[in-house]
């Protein structure tokens, strides 16, 4: 596969919700990712308890929820100067 080395230099999320229309294919952008050389980290909401979302999440009810599951990988993932800020 290409390799996409600026990407690799970066923390790659993805989420999906379990009603999205990404849903059936998204193991296989994470795949060509990582066959490129990048190391995403792959959110499947449904997996980690976060259940009824579809493509838009940032617009559903339990959004907050979302937020928080996406914070925690930011702390988790980004250097602590650029995580302070």
């Amino acid at each position: 596969a290409r390799q996409l080395p600026n990407l690799a230099k970066m923390p790659m999320l993805i989420v999906n919700g379990e009603a999205s229309f990404h849903a059936p294919f998204e193991h296989c952008t994470v795949k060509y990712l990582e066959q490129a050389g990048v190391h995403p980290t792959w959110i499947d909401l449904g997996k980690e308890g976060v259940h009824g979302n579809g493509h838009m999440m940032m617009l559903e009810k339990n959004n907050l929820e979302v937020a928080a599951l996406m914070e925690r990988w930011l702390g988790k993932s980004l250097p602590a100067e650029t995580a302070a800020r």
